[in-house]
């Protein structure tokens, strides 16, 4: 996954690409990444937003979340969606942590940003949680020469992997999150020597059996995510003057961790924000992580972990796309979005295409045809072609009554970029491709505006006669063309093999043309 390190997009974007947004509701810090997304499933990151908002700050060991915290993170989640809108976003996929999965009111704050934000928060468990972050790290990072050890320090949990480039070998999760740890021990500023022995005896115990799993995979690196992480590499770094770039990205050194602990520990919070490198919203949380990242080094005998800025968002982008790389191939081939949401929901219905685009091809060549006699204009042709391609989805749920089947999913697929007049019409084409003609108690059709009856009347009567002449779903006709008096059309067919079911089928289809277009209209095949 490439990072642009840019606030805007570049000029040769393909526009069938996609954008979408990834955002991760942490206990401290709220992040959003955008990245565009090609049809490939190749991501390039284009704008980063972070806000710290504090949401788990005082829920642990209450494990509540205050109405104040929950306030700043609808306020932080409304800008993303906002920023998001405005950059073009198609998706927003949002994921919270240990802080929310903990609360007793968490379901309160998910349904909060559902309400007021129309954003769907998914949470995740901490293993959940660990395997996004392995995906975030091994995109951003080579795995060679063995397992390595990825350290991710949040608010509320840490979590410890250790994985190859193929798989993650063990991924594990404790509560001993920065924002959690300063909550239970931490009452004083500086802290009490008591209350800093209470909480390395708690971290001891808490990391035992981990870290002698981890011993045992014997991992040949060790990688450190997260805000706590890139805070502690930043002020370890400001002992020494070693240049910081891409290729030679912040480290934490045992030995200088070691100092900086040590001054830590002596220090007020006034006197920490003046340590370069740290985050002001992090001057109370930063002892509590730099102890456990140092026991993590002495346990573990680690010399150095060096900084990985991507993490949680990017797995939670990458994990994403891995899963819609259909949906995402789509839009290359069908770059029209009315169009894909249309072939989305027919798909999602286990359609069968073949003989749905066959009766749509033959529709249209009727609506072509006989547009002397209907008058209807391009959109009113659009709207027929998406409710041939949808006519049979009903069989989705039984094929019984399957045209009502198909009239209620239309109305319920969610289908973007159509006004409600437009998804009612499609839903009314598809419940008249059979049976019964619209008549004075069917609601649904009456609710139409009079433009809408029309075009579900012309559509709902070429489309009863289309259905037919793909009777045997074997693509018989080929070709048609039509000769229109004033008493009757006569089609004529071209195509390979017997047409006779076809022709059998559309003689028996052809009640609601006879009443739209006041014709009779007769079937001859041309060719065999």
């Amino acid at each position: 996954m490439a990072n642009s390190g840019q606030n805007h997009a570049t000029a040769t974007e393909n526009v069938s690409d996609t954008r979408v947004a990834a955002i991760d509701v942490g206990s401290n810090s709220l992040h959003m990444i955008i990245a565009q997304v090609d049809a490939d499933g190749a991501a390039t990151i284009l704008w980063r937003m972070k806000e710290m908002v504090g949401l788990g700050r005082n829920s642990f060991p209450s494990q509540h979340l205050s109405d104040e915290a929950m306030d700043r993170a609808i306020v932080a989640l409304r800008r993303f969606r906002d920023s998001a809108t405005r950059r073009g976003c198609e998706k927003v996929v949002a994921v919270a942590t240990s802080a929310v999965r903990e609360a007793a009111n968490g379901g309160d704050f998910i349904e909060r940003a559902r309400r007021e934000v129309g954003m769907n928060i998914r949470v995740v468990s901490a293993r959940e949680e660990a395997r996004l972050i392995y995906l975030g790290v091994r995109h951003a990072i080579e795995f060679p020469g063995g397992p390595h050890l990825v350290v991710d320090v949040g608010g509320g949990s840490v979590e410890l992997i250790v994985a190859d480039q193929k798989q993650a070998l063990l991924l594990e999760s404790r509560k001993l999150g920065s924002a959690r740890m300063t909550a239970r021990f931490i009452s004083h500023d500086p802290p009490k020597k008591r209350e800093i022995s209470a909480m390395v005896e708690h971290l001891a115990g808490e990391l035992d059996d981990v870290t002698a799993q981890i011993l045992h995979f014997q991992p040949v690196r060790a990688i450190g995510t997260s805000g706590t992480m890139e805070n502690l590499a930043l002020m370890c770094s400001g002992h020494h003057n070693e240049k910081e770039d891409e290729q030679n990205p912040p480290t934490i050194e045992r030995g200088h961790l070691d100092k900086l602990v040590d001054r830590l520990l002596e220090s007020q919070a006034k006197d920490r924000v003046q340590i370069r490198g740290l985050d002001e919203k992090r001057q109370d949380q930063i002892i509590a992580g730099a102890l456990l990242v140092q026991m993590v080094m002495k346990r573990l005998s680690l010399k150095r972990i060096v900084l990985c800025r991507s993490a949680l968002r990017e797995g939670i982008l990458l994990d994403y796309v891995s899963r819609h790389l259909p949906d995402l191939a789509i839009r290359r081939q069908v770059p029209d979005p009315r169009r894909r949401s249309v072939l989305d929901l027919a798909r999602r219905c286990d359609w069968n295409e073949t003989h749905s685009t066959q009766v749509t091809k033959i529709t249209l060549r009727l609506f072509d045809e006989l547009q002397q006699l209907h008058g209807l204009d391009g959109k009113a042709r659009e709207l027929i072609e998406y409710g041939a391609l949808l006519h049979d989805i009903g069989w989705h749920i039984s094929s019984r009554s399957h045209h009502k089947h198909s009239m209620y999913m239309v109305q319920h697929g969610n289908l973007k970029g159509f006004t409600p007049s437009e998804v009612m019409t499609i839903a009314n084409l598809a419940r008249y491709h059979r049976k019964s003609m619209p008549g004075p108690t069917h609601e649904s059709y009456l609710a139409l505006d009079r433009d809408g009856r029309r075009i579900v009347d012309v559509g709902g009567a070429l489309l009863r006669i289309a259905d037919g002449l793909d009777r045997s779903h074997c693509r018989v006709v080929g070709e048609l063309s039509c000769e229109v008096d004033k008493r009757r059309v006569k089609v004529l067919l071209d195509g390979r093999g017997d047409m006779q079911l076809e022709l059998w089928a559309a003689r028996r289809k052809t009640d609601m043309f006879l009443v739209v277009f006041g014709r009779a209209i007769t079937f001859k095949q041309i060719s065999s």
